[in-house]
């Protein structure tokens, strides 16, 4: 046996001393069956109702295309995913390369545990948050905070007789909630977010997160409550459930849904009122008259260098604004940085893909790399292939020694003849199946390199930039740019980069 272990705690229900719990006890289970481990892997505080967002989890799939283990082994099937469908597609791949999934508490994982115990997982989860939810119900009802604190207010820690901590106390802070009534009064007298943030940001007043404040900090959504000016918590009243969170399927990100206004719990806590109901409703007043404009309901369109670029003066991000131009967002939210020059979106997209295609055609390093790398893939596709091979002809000597025994059946007069027939038609057409497969895959003949393989290379190179800028689907997320301050020189290609300008 040479196994792996795979261990996973969820910070929501385990201490971080689980995973050597679960590493212990799987490391007896191999030293029982004289066997070896040969790696461990451990998500740590994770939840297992997706395995896209576990690392560890990814790494060992990966792994286990290239045969250096033939065992998982893991504490329990819900430490694997809590997910049916992930559970499926675990146990299918592991089986797909002749690895057996093995668990202290099931003992070896088939078709069956992961139908069954894949439903009880997800009915666990089902569960589980609503448990979650009854409970916040409770500390609303009981005048308290069922999420994370808001800027303004502190925690508040009592030891109750049993032993236990409150949880859900709130107090103000003075010093922030005098902030917060700045914020307020401003606003109604006219300022922009952007102003406030801009002289918050002068003054050295620390923002909710201790860095700098931020337009959108101040201006929120107002469609969904969010952000100072939209925290009716400042009035001393609790909003609850007001959106709920579903975890997207293919990227396992949780994403926010806003819940019908109906389905909104409201409760009045007074001692938690920071600001005057009147001055909170000449606020309300100017944002629903600002929001109904075309430029704040306005989404700006995803470019092909989106959310990579920074500012080469200030290191904030770059934003698309007035048009498709990019534009230090640190200069336009906080009023931080003096990088007024912008730069238009498709100039800067033609600069990038060009200086990447230079570099990609002008280096011979490049080209070798493509043909080794090449060699390596038809090297493991015939690997793949030899797998396919051994377990057909596998099949085909059960197949066979099925054949045999129904012959011997039927020629030994043991029985009726008819009731092995239809076994019998089955076996011999499983067989012809097999050996037809066997026919059509490709002989063992030796690798050898076309000549024309390096020019194939520079063909897709040059293909490169007109495939990136038509498929918005084929954005890369490997390549960071900072634009380089004003007055120096333009973008070059990333491996000969000008001073104050890094890629």
């Amino acid at each position: 046996m040479r196994a792996v272990i795979y261990a996973r705690y969820s910070s929501d229900l385990q201490s971080t001393a689980s995973i050597e719990d679960q590493i212990r006890l799987c490391r007896e289970r191999v030293e029982q069956e004289k066997g070896t481990v040969v790696d461990i892997y451990a998500d740590y505080a994770i939840s297992g109702s997706s395995v896209r967002n576990r690392p560890s989890m990814q790494a060992l799939l990966t792994e286990a295309k290239k045969g250096k283990f033939d065992h998982v082994i893991a504490e329990a099937l819900d430490r694997v995913s809590r997910d049916q469908e992930d559970i499926a597609a675990i146990y299918k791949r592991l089986r797909h390369a002749d690895i057996r999934l093995v668990t202290i508490t099931e003992g070896e994982i088939s078709e069956l545990h992961v139908g069954l115990k894949g439903t009880m997982n997800a009915l666990f989860l089902k569960d589980l948050a609503q448990k979650i939810r009854r409970g916040q119900r409770g500390r609303i009802e009981a005048g308290k905070i069922p999420s994370g604190n808001s800027y303004g207010y502190r925690m508040v820690r009592q030891l109750l007789p049993d032993g236990s901590v409150t949880t859900g106390e709130r107090e103000i802070d003075a010093s922030q909630a005098a902030i917060i009534r700045r914020i307020f009064n401003e606003y109604a007298d006219g300022m922009a977010p952007r102003q406030i943030a801009a002289r918050l940001n002068r003054e050295g007043v620390p923002s909710p997160r201790g860095g700098q404040w931020n337009a959108s900090t101040i201006n929120g959504n107002r469609r969904r409550r969010n952000g100072i000016l939209n925290n009716d918590l400042y009035t001393g009243r609790i909003t609850y459930n007001r959106q709920r969170f579903v975890k997207d399927p293919e990227t396992g990100k949780r994403t926010a849904r806003l819940n019908p206004e109906r389905q909104w719990v409201m409760r009045e806590v007074p001692r938690l009122a920071i600001i005057e109901e009147g001055l909170w409703q000449r606020v309300q007043a100017i944002k629903q008259r600002y929001s109904s404009r075309w430029g704040n309901k306005r989404q700006s369109k995803k470019r092909l260098l989106s959310g990579l670029l920074k500012c080469g003066r200030c290191g904030g991000g770059m934003t698309l604004s007035r048009g498709d131009r990019y534009y230090c967002s640190a200069r336009r939210e906080k009023s931080t940085c003096d990088a007024d020059r912008g730069i238009a979106a498709h100039e800067l997209e033609e600069r990038v893909l060009n200086g990447l295609r230079d570099i990609l055609l002008d280096n011979e390093a490049l080209v070798d790399e493509f043909v080794a790398e090449f060699k390596r893939e038809v090297a493991r596709l015939r690997k793949e292939g030899d797998g396919a091979n051994r377990r057909l002809l596998k099949e085909l000597q059960q197949v066979e020694r099925g054949i045999k025994r129904c012959l011997d059946f039927i020629t030994g007069g043991d029985g009726d003849p008819g009731s092995v027939r239809d076994e019998l038609q089955r076996l011999d057409s499983r067989k012809r199946e097999i050996e037809a497969d066997l026919r059509a895959r490709p002989g063992h003949a030796e690798i050898t390199i076309h000549p024309n393989l390096p020019e194939l290379y520079r063909r897709k190179v040059a293909a490169l930039q007109e495939m990136l800028q038509d498929d918005e689907m084929a954005r890369p997320g490997v390549v960071g740019i900072v634009l380089p301050p004003r007055d120096e020189p333009a973008l070059r290609a990333p491996n000969h980069p000008p001073a104050g300008c890094r890629a």
